[in-house]
């Protein structure tokens, strides 16, 4: 199910609970007056502990900064901060955070 909303929040940084996670991190606000958060879809552990190849770990802090970087070149802005309140189209599936896009069409 697709919704339209807009961003309610946006911080690049540790995840307050899971320090270990590092990203992107997204808020909604949907149509239907619900919220939802990303879930952590834009983050990536950097924990020392983690066992991953070198090569995976660089794909995956690549990807976090390729996909942030798409995101605010469709938002047309220059600053995580700067998302709040851009308008969105967010995609749910089994009740939970599966995507969502930048209405470019509308900014």
């Amino acid at each position: 199910m697709k919704q339209l909303g807009r961003i309610t929040s946006a911080k690049f940084g540790t995840v307050r609970d899971y320090p270990f996670l590092f990203g992107l991190q997204l808020c909604f606000k949907l149509s239907d007056g619900s919220g939802c958060g990303d879930g952590g879809k834009y983050t990536v552990n950097i924990s020392p502990s983690c066992n991953w190849t070198g090569a995976n770990k660089q794909d995956a802090y690549c990807r976090i900064i390729d996909e942030t970087a798409k995101i605010l070149s469709d938002a047309k802005v220059n600053h995580v901060s700067e998302l709040i309140e851009k308008p969105v189209e967010v995609e749910i599936a089994s009740d939970s955070f599966k995507s969502f896009r930048i209405l470019t069409e509308v900014l």
